[in-house]
């Protein structure tokens, strides 16, 4: 049997590929819709590797630099490791 957590991620995963589709097709208000909303639905959950990941990836999108570097580093202190989290703070950095 799955889990909340778990429906909810798969959720996310799809509003996000709903979002990349609307920013292809031109209707970046709605894209950026869907980022908030990712990003709501993430603070509503404890803290986890996929559901920081996924908040990181809308704060950027929604470009909330901070707040992405933020919540990079909450993902770092769950695991230092992350890749995902590793390559955000270096594009970051050479983005500066």
């Amino acid at each position: 049997m799955r889990n909340k957590s778990n429906i909810d991620f798969e959720n996310i995963k799809r509003m996000s590929e709903i979002a990349e589709v609307y920013e292809i097709t031109g209707q970046s208000e709605k894209s950026e819709k869907y980022h908030k909303s990712i990003v709501k639905i993430c603070d509503s959950y404890p803290k986890s590797e996929k559901m920081l990941t996924c908040k990181i990836n809308s704060l950027n999108y929604l470009k909330k630099t901070y707040k992405s570097l933020e919540t990079t580093n909450e993902l770092l202190n769950l695991n230092p490791n992350n890749l995902a989290a590793l390559f955000n703070l270096a594009e970051h950095i050479i983005g500066d």
